[in-house]
Formats: C-alpha cells, sequence, structure tokens
C-alpha cells in the first residue's frame, strides 16, 4: 500500500470514469472479486448502477456488459482461465463503453484489452499487500467516479503499518489451532463483509482448518443450524451504526455452544471484543484486513 501511495496513476483514467456511463460492472475472481465490494457498496449508495459480479458468472451473463457500461475488471496476474477468457470476449463479443484494468502485471492479456491500467504495485504473487492495495485502488477510482476527494491513501498506510495482532485473537488462535476438529466463520457487515470473505479464502489456503466467510444477512439459518462448539466465529462489526443482523447471529451462535469474536463496532455481551478506534470505513476494512492475515499467521504457526 505504501508503494502504491507512491505511484503514479495512468492519465487516461480520468476521462474514462468521468464519462458519464449508465452501468459500472466490478469483476474479479476469488480476493480480486471481494476487493471490489467495499467500492460497489459505495458507488450504490451515490445513486450508480453498478453491478458486482465474479468473472465467471460475468461470462456466463455477458448480456451485462452493454455499449454504455464502464467494466472495472481486477487481477494481480492479469491471467488465468477465466480472465483469459474474459479478455478474449472483450476483443470478440463484449462491447464495453470502457474498460479499466487494475493488474500487476502490464504484460497480461487483461492489460492488453484495457483501455486503461491502474498498476497494483504489490510485488511478489504471494504479496499480502496485494489485497490492501486493490482494496485501495478500487476506493481510488471509485472516488474519481463520483468526483469526490481521495485524500484517504496517506492515513490508511499509517493505520495498516502500525495495525497488530490484538492477544485475545492470539489466544483464539491458538485454541482453534489445537481443537479437534475446528470450523471458523467469518461474517462482515456492510464493507467489512470484504475482510471476512477474504479471511476465510485465506484460511483455507494457508491452514487445514475449514472456513466459510458470509456477509451478514446471508446464510444466516444455515450457519446458525450447522453451529456448535467446534465452531468459532469471527464477526467483523461497524463504527458507522449498531448492525442488529450481526448482534443478532451472534447471540445464536452463542447459544449453539460456539465461540464468538466481534472486531470492531459495539460489544455483544458473552463474546470476545475487539475494540478498534473510529476512522474512515475505508482505513477500518483494511485494518480489519491486517488483522485477519495475522491471525491466519498465527493459526499455521
Amino acid at each position: 500500500m505504501l508503494e502504491f501511495d507512491q505511484a503514479p496513476i495512468s492519465l487516461g483514467l480520468y476521462p474514462l470514469v468521468r464519462d458519464h456511463h449508465r452501468r459500472i460492472i466490478l469483476t474479479g475472481m476469488g480476493a480480486s472479486h471481494f476487493a471490489a465490494l467495499p467500492s460497489w457498496r459505495r458507488l450504490v449508495a451515490a445513486g450508480k448502477a453498478a453491478r458486482w459480479i465474479d468473472t465467471e458468472s460475468l461470462l456466463e451473463n455477458p448480456q451485462l456488459v452493454t455499449s454504455d457500461s464502464l467494466l472495472v475488471a481486477t487481477s494481480r496476474s492479469g491471467s488465468g482461465r477465466h480472465v483469459g477468457a474474459l479478455a478474449d470476449g472483450l476483443v470478440r463479443t463484449m462491447r464495453p463503453a470502457a474498460m479499466i484494468a487494475i493488474t500487476d502485471d502490464l504484460a497480461s492479456p487483461l492489460a492488453a484489452v484495457a483501455d486503461c491500467e491502474v498498476l497494483l504495485r504489490s510485488g511478489a504473487s504471494g504479496s499480502p499487500k496485494g489485497f490492501l492495495n486493490a482494496l485501495i485502488v478500487h476506493d481510488y477510482v471509485a472516488s474519481m467516479i463520483l468526483n469526490e476527494d481521495s485524500d484517504e491513501v496517506s492515513s490508511t498506510a499509517r493505520i495498516v503499518a502500525t495495525t497488530t495482532l490484538p492477544a485475545e485473537l492470539r489466544e483464539v488462535a491458538a485454541s482453534v489451532a489445537s481443537q479437534q476438529d475446528s470450523r471458523l466463520a467469518y461474517v462482515g457487515c456492510g464493507e467489512h463483509a470484504a475482510a471476512a470473505l477474504y479471511a476465510a479464502l485465506l484460511t483455507n489456503e494457508a491452514t487445514e482448518i475449514a472456513a466459510e466467510g458470509h456477509i451478514a444477512g446471508q446464510h444466516r439459518r444455515d450457519l446458525v443450524r450447522r453451529a456448535n462448539a467446534q465452531l468459532t466465529a469471527v464477526l467483523f462489526g461497524s463504527h458507522s451504526g449498531p448492525d442488529a443482523a450481526l448482534h443478532a447471529l451472534a447471540g445464536d451462535l452463542m447459544a449453539a455452544g460456539s465461540n464468538v469474536v466481534v472486531v470492531g463496532g459495539a460489544d455483544v455481551p458473552g463474546s470476545i471484543h475487539i475494540s478498534s478506534h473510529t476512522c474512515h470505513v475505508g482505513a477500518e476494512v483494511a485494518r480489519n484486513v491486517v488483522i485477519v492475515e495475522h491471525f491466519v499467521s498465527a493459526l499455521a504457526t
């Protein structure tokens, strides 16, 4: 993120995003897809007709890409099966008004078909900076689309640089790692769902502990039905206001015998609460992402 803070932005980006597109489509796969979620919510809240859809689903529904659409595609490698198919489709059949590629590789197939590229500058493919940089790039692009100031990169970078794993979460990680048949569920409300979805992906990649990620309010009944003492749920709250769905879920999970951790937002009686300072939502999400990465690292050691 610090390197992106100093990176030049393509001069062709501004006229592309400031054109009045009828529809904005944000697409990617895996972590690249999750990173666009906060900006999608921001665009929708501002009244924009924005769609957040993974690339596989977009390929199955190419009619969504209309001639007056702005397509923003994210892929660190800029290649891979689905991204390659998207690049091929943009050459053959898909005709958006403009396409922006967010990637680490300017020589990739995705960048080759883009009208403009934004370089992530996240380094090696395994670097954890990739997700953080994708978050901040999407926030920057959304600010340009909405013609709003985007002066929060530096403050977010400072918060990220000073974020460590809370002692309570280190203890939780040790307990989960030592428990037989332990499971993890990450749930986030609003923009914080990006951290929850990323956490599940990272946990499944780095450990042998089964993990799932959810957006608060979705799949609640199924999650509660399968809850037991082997489940530890990490819930990401928000300082922007109370989330009744998240609090109700916490209560139901604890009633089923599960261990519940609430990161940020308001405390839930009976849970392990990790408090955090209030700041702008982008920095809160970025801080949670860093906590997630430290937490998963502790699980794996």
